[in-house]
């Protein structure tokens, strides 16, 4: 069903070549912004009074874990690795695939109410597929990647993954979901960080990022 919103009366943050910032309405018509001006008739458009608010684009976070929405206020005050080994990484090994849903929701809905309508996103290594899927359902944008480590001290065993297991189960989440949702949904390789992943890993997941861009690239021709 086609929805029509008009939003009147705002401060206009364009984002145009010139940054011009203007007076007026903007009618979106089913997701897409078709016109921008002054006393835009209503029809039979959802209205938004913006007097006295700023309309812009929405804000984009390059850098977010879904995963660790819950884990707020838990893990403070500690160096990184104290962070990592003494409360992140046994947190994550906790989640299960309801706990991650829940998390990612939370997240997702604190992020939209502050006006963030696109992230950047590495998960845990387990149940990254809940986390794609709770961005499809709420009609988030994000580029998502599955936590790739295949090795490290104290990591516990949930965390714990097999190079080729690691890069297969990437390259199956980026080959089902990169793309859905018309262009929404993004997924990528994610390797935590070099203390965690071997330089095996490391190179495996560029060779195979770099296949993955070419046939996006031929894709989108």
């Amino acid at each position: 069903m086609s929805k029509t919103i008009l939003i009147k009366n705002g401060t206009i943050v364009t984002m145009d070549e010139k940054n011009s910032i203007v007076r007026g309405d903007v009618l979106i018509r089913d997701g897409r912004i078709v016109e921008i001006g002054r006393e835009i008739g209503s029809g039979d458009a959802e209205v938004i009074d913006a007097d006295g608010c700023a309309v812009l684009p929405g804000f984009v976070q390059t850098h977010i874990h879904l995963c660790q929405t819950l884990f707020r206020g838990a893990a403070d005050d500690l160096s990184l690795i104290d962070w990592l080994k003494k409360r992140v990484w046994p947190m994550e090994a906790a989640h299960t695939a309801e706990s991650i849903r829940a998390s990612a929701r939370l997240g997702i809905a604190e992020l939209i109410k502050g006006g963030t309508t696109c992230a950047l996103t590495m998960e845990t290594v387990r149940h990254t597929e809940e986390v794609l899927k709770v961005v499809e359902e709420t009609g988030f944008r994000a580029t998502v990647g599955k936590c790739m480590m295949d090795k490290g001290e104290e990591v516990p065993a949930e965390l714990q993954e097999e190079t080729r297991a690691s890069i297969d189960e990437s390259v199956a989440l980026i080959t089902k979901w990169h793309g859905r949702a018309e262009g929404r949904i993004r997924c990528c390789f994610a390797p935590r960080f070099a203390v965690s992943c071997t330089s095996e890993l490391l190179q495996r997941g560029r060779r195979a990022g770099a296949r993955t861009r070419r046939h996006d690239s031929h894709a989108r021709v």
